[in-house]
């Protein structure tokens, strides 16, 4: 939505209305471009979104907002300061700009009253937050702008603070009066530009949308000067600017919402706009505002969710591999230890030729075919026993190191795989329950307590002491002895704060129906495919899953007294299985060659869910299967079937 003039002069009195008398209960900052206030109600309390983002700067009522930061920043400590159980005394524009000020009172350290304004400047990438004294000074501002950034005008604390430059326009209430005269408003500097231009360019706060829906009103190409039309259209441009003008001055405008063919928001506007699928006429700006921005907002947080799980997971896989690289070495010099062992084995051979001072020997092999000679290093500080002996501890260092490495590359690949199916799970996410499901599960899976998984008891961190394999990343203490886990589990937790200590019950799978009918059921995580997959699923049921890569466990659910469903059901959760595995189709660039382009095929495995075996000791989701079939299916949800939770 287009935060004209206009319409945030016709929004500050709206929220003059509601928030006139109220108090500011709290204040938080979920990112440096948003503030939200708590405002106390009647009864509870409403949530005011102040948001400065360069693509979105707005202000209206909002119910869902996007998580707090653990440690809020200094901007939002300061607000907390001088506004919290501050009283509104009003909300005002400066006359037609796009500026809302926030005017409260409060009390300071010596019980003095206080008044302080909180300005939003709502101006695209120079919009801004800024919080004034009584004396007019800048206490502070979100974005600082110096004489470096801008000459014009200066955004510093201890500043005076100054209005952007005015506009010398006509106010709505002057060119309102100029109409109901007969005159159309519009100014001599601006006859020579074409209407809708020249509207703009000669009322205060008027966008060029406003302005083509005048227009469009009057039934006139907004694309001629005033002179190039008839006194006719002259007289029907002059009534609808009168029409338009007057439900604003006497508030008998009407906010609308705009939507799309897919049902989604696309635009608000206080104009009654052409051209989308839908049209819905809602009691206020802040309500029309806060609709249109709920979508994309959505999104926007479900991105960012994603984008911070990916950064955690890719951190914790760079670790991995650079373990795997230190690990690999440790295996290329323990395949050296035989080599160590014979080097003994011939130094005690020909002892009798080695005297302490020499730093290298030659002495004939002949245990090869044919005898060779071979050059051994030697210690000169040591006799030949000593350095027979110095050998001997090599190799069974390097033997050791061998045993370890082999044993360690096996843990360091199941964790691979591990945080390759997280990443899995995150690029196919939809929703935020998604997102806190996956959350939840490096909570547990990684630290160890497997409580979320039904049938096991967790244990005490000391009682571990099982194969390294048996819990990837976990050390015999019972902590993750995987550092890039440890990390992983750590920043998964961060600014959970203590909302999910009393929950007891998991988020539940997906739910879909096929277009014929069967049931279709589709884990958010490991921990929801593996108990999916071996809990939820009868044996008689089939499982899907995306060939040779990790992926989401996909189950259909048979009908009874029927050993197969039909061939519409199967390939419809055939492309489900595919669908959640885009991503790591496309990054493994294993796309069928019968792929068009937009289209992704890729071949999905099925089988009945008794021939589905869990790996023992392996993370949740490993399985392994047998009997199955396989299908070429393009990665696509059911047509016209919304997903549901189960």
């Amino acid at each position: 939505m287009t935060l004209d003039g206009i319409t945030c002069q016709l929004l500050s009195n709206e929220l003059n209305k509601e928030l006139e008398g109220k108090r500011v209960d709290k204040i938080y900052m979920p990112d440096r471009h948003t503030v939200i206030l708590h405002i106390r109600f009647t009864g509870g309390y409403r949530k005011l979104l102040i948001s400065i983002d360069p693509s979105s700067p707005r202000i209206c009522f909002a119910e869902n907002t996007a998580e707090n930061p653990s440690i809020p920043p200094s901007f939002c400590m300061l607000l907390r300061k001088y506004l919290a159980g501050s009283r509104i005394e009003r909300v005002t524009n400066p006359g037609y700009e796009r500026i809302i000020e926030i005017t409260v009172s409060n009390t300071d350290e010596l019980r003095d009253r206080k008044l302080y304004t909180l300005t939003v400047e709502l101006m695209g990438r120079f919009s801004n937050l800024v919080l004034i004294n009584e004396t007019g000074k800048i206490l502070d501002s979100a974005i600082h702008v110096d004489f470096s950034v801008s000459r014009v005008r200066e955004v510093m604390p201890a500043r005076v603070y100054v209005y952007p430059p005015a506009q010398d326009k006509l106010t709505p209430d002057d060119a309102l009066k100029m109409s109901e005269d007969g005159n159309v408003p519009i100014m001599e500097t601006e006859l020579s530009r074409p209407i809708a231009k020249a509207l703009v360019g000669s009322v205060k706060g008027l966008s060029p949308i406003l302005a083509s829906y005048i227009t469009d009103q009057a039934d006139i190409d907004d694309r001629k000067t005033l002179s190039m039309l008839s006194d006719d259209q002259k007289t029907k441009l002059n009534n609808s600017i009168r029409d338009f003008l007057k439900s604003i001055t006497e508030g008998t405008y009407s906010a609308h919402v705009f939507y799309d063919e897919t049902g989604e928001p696309a635009d608000a506007s206080i104009a009654d706009l052409k051209g989308y699928s839908r049209t819905k006429t809602v009691s206020s700006i802040s309500e029309a505002i806060y609709m249109s921005y709920s979508a994309r907002d959505s999104r926007l947080v479900l991105d960012m969710g994603r984008d911070r799980l990916n950064q955690i997971i890719t951190n914790a896989l760079a670790r991995i591999i650079k373990k795997r690289e230190l690990h690999e070495q440790d295996l290329e010099e323990g395949q050296k230890a035989e080599s160590y062992k014979h080097s003994a084995d011939m130094i005690l051979t020909y002892k009798y030729m080695i005297s302490q001072g020499q730093s290298n020997v030659t002495l004939t092999d002949y245990t090869s075919d044919p005898p060779k000679d071979i050059v051994i290093d030697l210690n000169p500080t040591l006799d030949a026993s000593g350095n027979a002996q110095e050998y001997y501890k090599r190799f069974h260092k390097a033997k050791r190191k061998m045993e370890l490495a082999d044993k360690y590359l096996k843990e360091d690949e199941l964790a691979a795989q591990y945080l390759r199916s997280l990443m899995v799970a995150v690029n196919a996410a939809s929703s935020l329950e998604d997102l806190e499901a996956i959350n939840e599960e490096i909570r547990i899976e990684i630290s160890g307590d497997s409580v979320f998984r039904k049938g096991q008891v967790s244990k005490k961190p000391g009682n571990n002491t099982g194969d390294p394999n048996k819990m990837v990343g976990v050390a015999k203490s019972g902590k993750a002895s995987s550092r890039a886990l440890r990390e992983a589990a750590r920043r998964a937790n961060a600014g959970k704060g203590n909302k999910d200590k009393n929950k007891e019950r998991p988020l539940p799978c997906r739910r879909y129906m096929t277009s014929d009918g069967y049931e279709i059921l589709a884990g958010r995580n490991n921990i929801q495919n593996e108990q999916l997959t071996f809990h939820t699923a009868a044996r008689r049921d089939w499982w899907f899953h995306v060939k040779g890569l990790p992926g989401t466990h996909v189950i259909l659910r048979t009908k009874p007294n029927e050993e197969m469903p039909s061939d519409n059901a199967v390939l419809e959760a055939a492309s489900l299985a595919a669908f959640f595995s885009k991503a790591i189709i496309l990054e493994e660039h294993m796309t069928s060659e019968d792929s068009k382009p937009g289209q992704l095929k890729a071949e999905v495995d099925y089988c009945p869910v008794s021939h589905v075996k869990k790996i023992p000791g392996a993370k949740p989701g490993m399985v392994i299967y047998e009997g199955y079939y396989s299908v070429l299916v393009e990665a696509k949800e059911p047509k016209g079937h919304d997903s549901k939770d189960l």
